[in-house]
This record gives structure tokens, C-alpha cells and sequence, in this order.
């Protein structure tokens, strides 16, 4: 399915300070944690379009690729994201484009420990490879 280009201007901009794996591993670790399954749920992936990068929270990319969406993020998802991306720059990842995206919020975000992510699933709920069709 093609995206549809209009709904990006919800997507906050950012620039990597570096490398975009780092980051993707990095935002695989963010998230809701499920310790007694052990189960991960990331809230935010990272997205390349016409060669600016963007980060969004899964529901966000949903609006933009199917026509049948259920409108459903809530102020508390968009508080999260900000957060995470906040996490993001003062870890000297990213810096963002607008500052003006990302009102500043003390929300509590989940971060895996890298070091624990072995003994966890994964669980995505926004896949890029086959969710999308931008460019």
C-alpha cells in the first residue's frame, strides 16, 4: 500500500548523530515490558522518507498507511513519544529538527537494558518492511 505523503507533518524530524542502526537497535529497547512474559512492545520506530529521518509512534505510521484506520492515539502516545525522542537527544543520538514537535514531558518510558535483551521477545506491532511504501 502507498503511504500517504500529507500525514508525515506529524512525524517529528530528526538528525542522527549516529548511526541509524544504533538508533533502531536502540528504540527496539523502548517501550511497554512485559517482565513476567518477557515480552517487549516498542513504541517508536525510526523512518527514512526523501532522505529526512523521522521518528514516530507506531500508531502515528498506521494513520498515514491505511485507509481503514481507527483513529486511537491517545495524548498519553503522543506524551510517550516525546519522551522517548527527549531520551533519544540527551543521549547524544539525535537532535531535532523542529524543538517546537516536542513540548517537554516527565513521562516514565520502559528502556530495556541492552545487556537483557537476549532473554526477551520482541514483540512489533508496526513492521516497516511490510507496513509501508513510502518513497
Amino acid at each position: 500500500m502507498k503511504a500517504n505523503i500529507e500525514g508525515i507533518g506529524n512525524l517529528v524530524e530528526v538528525k542522527l548523530k549516529t548511526d541509524l542502526k544504533v538508533i533502531t537497535e536502540t528504540l527496539t529497547r523502548i517501550g511497554i515490558i512485559s517482565k513476567k512474559r518477557k515480552i517487549i512492545f516498542p513504541t517508536c520506530y525510526i523512518i527514512e522518507i526523501f532522505g529526512k529521518h523521522y521518528i514516530f509512534h507506531f500508531k502515528e505510521m498506521f494513520s498515514i498507511t491505511r485507509s481503514d484506520y481507527y483513529n486511537n492515539i491517545s495524548e498519553s502516545d503522543i506524551h510517550r513519544k516525546n519522551s522517548i525522542i527527549f531520551c533519544l537527544k540527551n543521549w547524544g543520538m539525535i537532535d531535532v529538527v523542529d524543538e517546537k514537535m516536542i513540548e517537554p514531558h516527565t513521562m516514565y518510558v520502559s528502556v530495556l537494558p541492552y545487556k537483557e535483551k537476549h532473554n526477551y521477545c520482541v514483540n512489533h506491532k508496526f513492521n516497516l518492511q511490510t507496513d509501508t511504501s513510502i518513497n
